[in-house]
């Protein structure tokens, strides 16, 4: 592992945000390069993340501790386990390419310096929230998270509906952290530690009443920020109305803080709370699924069926996190990465479509498959493997999730039996609307007014076929994410569970 690479990874983005912010400010013909710049920046967490691998591999988990505040031992420190980097590394996957995509996407806006520095600090907040070895310092994170990509979706967003969305935005979210900042300081209160590390023996101790309270409250803020029904209202608004590589970045890595947090936390800490309670949040996650999928279908705008997919999707990932066994865990941390490469490449493909055609109307799509080959053959990796098309990597994470949602202790149309099944029926739906997408768009007549229509530039093209190209190697060869991902399902799910 290469010295210092949680912090670099980390500080290093919000660091050079705001340096290539002042930078750009400072100098306007400075600015017209801020873009590659950023590109540069966010390509070197990846190195350093995918430096940490092979150790945490070989040795477990490794724990880095700094001073903070040591009147009430409280540490700045940085976890490095199986589920933290894999989490991470995909995070700072996506955003790298939707960073060079932006190059491309965002040349005639303006305020580069200001969209691209706040992408940096983006970035580093997302990957600080995953790293945080204490809730306190989690918290601070996911607040950092919020406040850059408020400020993009306000900025950068549609001009019609920024302001409105991206009030609806921070009000939700922050609905959500305060109900999260209220359970970690009562966790506190009754423990004397943030250090998640330690909470999982010292909760077990806490009156069960009292530990399930404080549960409610933290999973009820991860949930808002992962886009579960019923408090998923603010999503569609502001995915589909942010500037697209912004949109890639909500929907394929954003909302995946709030799985992680989940899984850490709710799951990992709190664990006989979320057994408890599991086959209730499994009919959610359900409902999710069916209801996202069923919004979806019905969109005409190409932003907001992403964005309604993306809702459905959460309910995939909840329903794998809910099975609490490691096959149905391993599919769900499976399927968050499988949905963040291919809905950054939905997301991005979305934003060529309306780049070149001018238009984001489902109904004036048709026949585009000659006139932009690329973007069609990164779609239809992306939408079939979201559809859990056999054999793309999709496939392998559902039917995980699906397997490990069987209880052979019940009857076969009961409780746990009876969703999963409805689960497994309902991936019917996500299936029909991606074909749907897939053939309004690329097949059929090409309308007159499309017949001038070209392919997008390099820089948007290439990233976004780089990422399906790596989710359709992971439909080849899926045990290169599976090996990461089943040891962070058994590190939650260890022996105590």
């Amino acid at each position: 592992m290469i010295e210092n690479a949680d912090v670099l990874s980390v500080f290093l983005p919000m660091v050079m945000g705001i340096a290539v912010y002042a930078a750009g400010k400072a100098n306007k013909s400075t600015e017209k390069h801020v873009g590659w710049l950023s590109a540069l920046v966010a390509l070197i967490p990846i190195i350093l993340i995918g430096s940490m691998i092979p150790d945490v591999m070989d040795k477990g988990a490794i724990r880095h501790v700094y001073p903070w505040i040591p009147s009430i031992g409280v540490t700045f420190g940085f976890q490095i386990d199986a589920l933290s980097v894999a989490i991470a590394f995909i995070i700072a996957l996506v955003s790298f390419f939707a960073t060079v995509y932006a190059i491309g996407y965002m040349e005639h806006e303006h305020g580069h310096a200001g969209y691209f520095g706040n992408t940096l600090l983006f970035i580093g907040g997302m990957l600080g929230v995953v790293f945080s070895s204490n809730l306190l310092q989690f918290y601070v994170f996911w607040e950092l998270m919020l406040i850059p990509s408020y400020f993009l979706i306000v900025f950068w967003g549609t001009p019609e509906r920024a302001a409105r969305i991206g009030f609806k935005y921070f009000i939700f979210t922050h609905v959500g952290a305060v109900c999260l900042l209220f359970g970690i300081l009562t966790t506190f209160a009754l423990t004397h530690t943030f250090e998640i590390s330690d909470l999982a023996h010292k909760i077990g101790e806490v009156n069960p009443n009292t530990a399930m309270i404080i549960f409610v409250l933290m999973l009820f803020g991860f949930m808002v920020k992962m886009a579960v029904f019923p408090v998923h209202t603010w999503l569609p608004d502001a995915h589909s109305e942010a500037p697209t590589p912004i949109s890639a970045m909500l929907s394929g890595v954003m909302i995946k803080c709030g799985a992680y947090a989940i899984t850490r936390i709710s799951l990992g800490i709190f664990f006989p709370s979320f057994k408890g309670v599991s086959t209730y949040l499994m009919a959610l996650a359900v409902v999710t699924m069916v209801y996202g999928g069923l919004m979806a279908f019905a969109q005409t705008d190409v932003k907001r069926l992403f964005a309604y997919s993306s809702v459905s999707q959460m309910g995939y990932i909840l329903f794998g996190l809910t099975t609490v066994t490691v096959m149905g865990l391993t599919g769900g941390l499976f399927h968050i990465v499988n949905h963040a490469f291919c809905k950054a490449v939905l997301f991005m493909s979305s934003g060529i479509l309306m780049h070149q055609t001018k238009t984001r109307d489902l109904r004036q799509y048709g026949g585009l498959m000659g006139k932009m080959p690329m973007t069609a053959l990164a779609s239809v990796i992306g939408a079939l493997t979201l559809a859990g098309t056999p054999p793309l990597s999709g496939f392998f994470s559902e039917s995980m999730m699906f397997a490990g949602g069987i209880n052979p202790e019940m009857g076969v149309f009961q409780g746990q039996n009876l969703l999963t099944f409805i689960a497994t029926v309902s991936a019917v739906i996500t299936a029909a609307y991606y074909l749907w997408f897939l053939w309004r768009v690329f097949f059929g007549k090409l309308p007159d007014n499309l017949k001038d229509v070209k392919e997008a530039p390099p820089v948007m093209w290439v990233p976004t076929l780089c990422l399906a190209i790596m989710a359709l190697v992971l439909g080849i060869y899926p045990q290169v994410a599976l090996n990461l991902v089943s040891a962070a399902a058994e590190l939650i799910l260890g022996p105590g569970h």
